[in-house]
């Protein structure tokens, strides 16, 4: 926990580009939809599998912006979410993961295989829910269909959709592959020009994802006193 503020600024700069295609207020534009209803907006179209899979929150979502920082997102329900990335931290690739389980927050570290859990306030300080924000699809589904069209991208041609955000007055251009798996995503500015295209997958995912906790070892703070300040470890449960 020492370096964790230094993680900060980094992971979200690195997921406000990652995913600057939606909406980021958090009570705005929030989809509900009975029993899963596709907008209309989507149905018939290759993205519609994919805001099915987002409106189910049983997805897992992996993008690689322009920093080259790998970013994964999982949702399964509103009480289970992880987000894991790797953050140069003093020249060094560091793997860390967020992780909501059953109401608890931890937080897990790839290079020692340790985790810990996080108090509330700690959740507040390292802005953990805001991440989760930051990184969620959620808000994707809330667009109108505007056209399509075919581009090539390093000599392979694609399909793509573009869709328009009224909320946050945002056109998204989606890039489907020849078996229609969305691959890429970029951002169309008012003037029609089209950003970077971004890598992406959208993949069905299930419980099963969180039982990562298990192959790692627990780490326990140990209250800070005037003689020693040390940690405790016992095997993950």
């Amino acid at each position: 926990m020492k370096n964790m503020k230094k993680y900060i600024a980094i992971i979200l700069a690195v997921l406000m580009f990652a995913v600057c295609f939606t909406a980021c207020s958090k009570d705005k534009g929030d989809v509900k939809k009975a029993d899963n209803e596709i907008p209309a907006a989507f149905e018939g179209r290759l993205m519609e599998p994919y805001i099915d899979l987002i409106l189910s929150k049983a997805y897992t979502f992996e993008t690689t912006p322009k920093t080259e920082t790998p970013i994964t997102f999982v949702q399964y329900g509103d009480d289970q979410k992880m987000l894991s990335l790797n953050v140069e931290l003093e020249g060094q690739p560091t793997a860390i993961t967020y992780m909501l389980k059953d109401g608890t927050y931890y937080l897990l570290t790839a290079a020692d295989k340790n985790y810990t859990e996080l108090s509330a306030s700690q959740v507040k300080k390292l802005k953990v829910d805001e991440l989760f924000n930051n990184a969620s699809l959620e808000k994707f589904p809330n667009a109108s269909y505007v056209g399509t069209g075919t581009s090539t991208i390093s000599g392979v041609e694609y399909t793509y959709e573009d869709y328009y955000n009224p909320l946050v007055q945002v056109k998204n251009r989606y890039y489907f592959n020849e078996d229609g798996a969305l691959t890429y995503m970029a951002r169309i500015n008012d003037k029609g020009k089209v950003g970077q295209k971004i890598p992406v997958s959208v993949l069905e995912t299930n419980p099963t994802v969180f039982d990562v906790l298990n192959e790692y070892e627990f780490i326990e703070q140990a209250p800070v006193t005037k003689k020693a300040n040390g940690i405790t470890t016992r095997k993950a449960s």
